[in-house]
């Protein structure tokens, strides 16, 4: 009897702990963050404020993201001096992976609608204001099971999502997200 109250009260303290962690501990130097709890697509998204915020976020999905900087990648360059997709900043992370800050996700999505109408892009992991591109496989999963989601504004991909994957509406007629990669 005596070992059941004792676990009892090792159970209700570590719940108790874990609860106020859950909770956060008022970090006031921003970092990403989980999102609103409101009803838009991107709820419950990380974060980003900064591109040192993001490449934080990246590392702590156990992702690689050491170099950050401008590159002549051209992965999303001309859309990013585009003001009709949105994008605040762009940075490069290892010279390959396309980080992009988004000041209007909805007006980035409709942006990516126009495009895939015409054609399909490559893969696309968004935040609640931040877009990733140019990633591998595994990269790729890292950063879903970090939080991220897949966007795309591509039927065709949409009606080829295999069972027990959901499609969530985009802010963009025609787009959406799901947590499946594909190929």
């Amino acid at each position: 009897m005596r070992l059941s109250k004792t676990l009892t009260a090792g159970a209700v303290a570590l719940t108790a702990a874990l609860s106020l962690t859950a909770c956060g501990g008022g970090d006031s130097g921003g970092g990403v963050s989980g999102g609103d709890k409101g009803s838009s697509a991107d709820s419950g998204l990380p974060k980003a404020s900064t591109m040192a915020e993001l490449q934080k976020f990246i590392v702590g999905t156990g992702a690689q993201c050491d170099e950050l900087g401008p590159s002549d990648v051209v992965v999303m360059l001309e859309e990013s001096r585009d003001p009709a997709w949105s994008i605040k900043e762009r940075s490069v992370c290892d010279e390959r992976r396309v980080l992009l800050l988004i000041d209007d996700m909805a007006k980035f999505q409709e942006a990516l609608a126009k495009v895939e109408a015409k054609s399909a892009r490559g893969k696309i992991l968004v935040g609640q204001n931040f877009a990733i591109t140019a990633f591998g496989r595994e990269t790729g999963q890292l950063l879903v099971q970090g939080g991220l989601t897949r966007l795309s504004c591509n039927s065709r991909i949409r009606e080829s999502l295999p069972s027990g994957f959901t499609a969530k509406e985009g802010l963009a007629k025609g787009c959406f997200t799901t947590s499946y990669l594909g190929e």
